[in-house]
């Protein structure tokens, strides 16, 4: 029986549809995106069927090595999409002065770190916050943030704490 594709195609192919998947690709243009009935010719949950039966053709080591790769061009320093529901999350904390626990992408180790914060300063760039994990006050580029979640523990500011030194 011949091989249905080749390692190497497997992972190309999986690449490719996870980076679709993750909106890294972009469309060359609106018609390449329907089809002549208005409908699209990419369905997002076909997309994800298909990624998951690819997974399992796999070697985990080239799932992993891929799903790396895809995450660290989507948090790169060239990308600045903020998470908007993230985002709202953490001004309503920092209005409140709610601690919050985030997932945050590190590119050092191309992966999500759950953190608690208090948050000091935002914008839409940055975040300067007390962090729980490292004891220390840190700053978190907003785009990295991958997701939040309010908690009811308060906290208060510093009076010595200026954004400028961290800024």
């Amino acid at each position: 029986m011949k091989e249905f594709m080749t390692k190497k195609e497997l992972k190309k192919i999986y690449l490719i549809l996870k980076a679709l998947d993750e909106n890294q690709l972009s469309y060359p243009n609106e018609e390449w995106e329907m089809d002549y009935y208005e409908k699209r010719l990419i369905d997002k949950r076909g997309i994800k069927r298909i990624l998951e039966k690819l997974r399992r053709l796999l070697p985990e080591k080239d799932v992993k090595e891929i799903d790396k790769r895809i995450l660290l061009r989507k948090y790169s320093t060239f990308s600045n999409v903020i998470d908007e529901e993230a985002y709202s999350k953490i001004e309503k904390a920092f209005n409140n002065k709610n601690r919050v626990e985030i997932e945050y992408f590190s590119m050092k180790n191309a992966e999500k770190i759950k953190r608690k914060i208090d948050i000091y300063y935002k914008s839409r760039k940055y975040v300067i916050a007390f962090c729980h994990l490292r004891n220390a006050i840190r700053k978190f580029r907003t785009s990295r943030i991958v997701s939040v979640r309010l908690t009811k523990e308060k906290y208060s500011i510093p009076e010595w704490f200026d954004k400028k030194e961290f800024l």
